[in-house]
């Protein structure tokens, strides 16, 4: 219950701060052996505790499946994973289960906080006190520059490291991990960064909020500069970068209609709540039970492979399915078929696509497995992809990022969506996992729009 309650916490706060900001496997269930670690390799870990790097690490029992060796089969039962959580981060340890597999993980220690909204883990008695966003993200920035650097630093026995960070986590990791390259304080060959719901992905809520100077003004309330998409380039050729993607979650994959701002903040909503707070059925915790394979890009600069993961469920089911769930209300498939083409009809969601990045990447057909390891090293030139504004795009189903915003009118007649499970003949049944090409030009808009009936 507490780890529900903190979940729910973060997501009424980080939805003020992500949303409103725009108002002023081997799927094996066994257990891996336990981790082998060099002498050199517990004494750093050591020393990096007695500093007070770390917080301790809830056990785990080394069962279910393990999606890090199954997407990345260099990362043994040895690899070590360290890992940078997100704001006040309630579901931490069910959401990394599938990395940890029994390896020996290491919890990178700093407030997780948004002041004046959340005091995460910075001991202050009230938000107002706790320090802002960048404050606390730039304590995560050192502590993991400290890890990489001791591990760099290692005559003998290295171990392989996967670095993962979450949300706030993956901002921090993200710039560490350029600062060490930078500084060549890293191991890049033996070393893998995978950067989950990173807001700074290049679909994500600061490439969102680059394109609208106004928001970093709102930014700067919360102590959070508004510094856009993260550049691949700046990690250099050598470390394998890995970016993990949720569609719908408004962190890593930010929706925007400008002519439909209700409608939007809505859907954002959905998604941080469902997607990326962990409380729907699909989210960042279970990504190996995805039906979809995941799609996979390269950035053109660097070492990055971007996977973005594609929801059974438009993120208002999702929420639909919570409060059914709350209230003892077992949904038939009909009734989230019929709650899927309502939402998805409703408001068609945007797709990562190469031709919609805010960075340049390009598609690959190659499969997801060790796809980015030293991928950068034998990449085959390629002709540079058109730079389009508007075309390729597809949806969840969808209209393109930067759309035409060709949709009259405004919010001011739209109604919810209600989740009742009263079946609805005029509304067929259909999935969101068609993906419909859509017009470049979205003709619904928020005071036009017919009224839906699924949450």
């Amino acid at each position: 219950m507490t780890g529900i309650r903190q979940a729910l916490r973060a997501s009424s706060v980080g939805c003020a701060l992500c949303l409103g900001l725009i108002v002023p496997t081997a799927l094996s269930s066994t257990a891996v052996a336990a981790p082998v670690l060099s002498p050199q390799t517990q004494q750093t870990i050591a020393e990096l505790d007695d500093a007070g790097v770390f917080r301790p690490a809830e056990p785990d029992d080394g069962l279910g499946p393990d999606w890090l060796s199954t997407t990345f089969p260099r990362a043994d039962g040895n690899t070590i994973v360290v890992v940078t959580p997100g704001t006040d981060d309630g579901t931490l340890f069910p959401r990394i289960h599938g990395l940890r597999a029994g390896r020996q993980t290491l919890i990178i220690d700093y407030p997780e906080a948004l002041g004046p909204l959340v005091s995460g883990r910075s001991g202050a008695v009230l938000p107002i006190f706790a320090p802002g966003y960048d404050a606390s993200r730039d304590v995560a920035i050192d502590n993991n520059l400290a890890v990489m650097r001791a591990f760099a630093q290692q005559t003998d026995g290295q171990p392989f490291v996967v670095y993962t960070g979450y949300s706030q986590g993956a901002d921090a990791l993200g710039d560490a991990a350029e600062t060490a390259v930078a500084g060549g304080t890293i191991d890049v060959d033996r070393s893998m960064v995978l950067l989950i719901s990173d807001p700074r992905s290049p679909w994500g809520l600061k490439a969102w909020a680059d394109e609208h100077p106004v928001v970093g003004a709102v930014f700067e309330l919360f102590g959070a500069e508004s510094n856009g998409a993260r550049d691949p380039g700046a990690t250099g050729e050598d470390l394998d970068v890995v970016s993990v993607v949720v569609v719908g979650d408004p962190v890593a994959n930010f929706q925007w209609k400008t002519l439909r701002p209700l409608s939007s903040l809505l859907v954002n909503g959905a998604g941080f709540i469902a997607i990326h707070s962990g409380l729907g059925e699909e989210n960042y915790g279970n990504l190996i039970d995805y039906t979809e394979p995941p799609t996979t890009m390269r950035s053109r600069d660097g070492n990055t492979t971007y996977v973005v993961y594609q929801p059974k469920h438009h993120p208002l089911t999702l929420v639909a399915m919570i409060l059914n769930d709350a209230v003892g209300i077992d949904p038939s498939e009909s009734n989230i078929r019929r709650w899927d083409a309502v939402n998805n009809a409703f408001y068609p969601l945007v797709t990562p696509t190469a031709s919609n990045a805010a960075v340049p990447v390009e598609d690959t057909m190659s499969p997801l497995v060790e796809q980015a390891t030293s991928a950068a090293r034998s990449r085959v030139e390629t002709t540079p992809e058109p730079q389009t504004t508007e075309g390729g795009r597809h949806r969840l189903t969808g209209v393109g990022r930067h759309s035409t915003d060709a949709e009259p009118s405004s919010d001011s007649t739209e109604a919810p969506a209600d989740a009742s499970n009263t079946p609805d003949a005029s509304t067929p049944d259909a999935d969101t996992g068609n993906d419909t090409p859509d017009s470049e030009t979205d003709t619904s808009s928020d005071s036009t729009e017919s009224e839906s009936d699924a949450a």
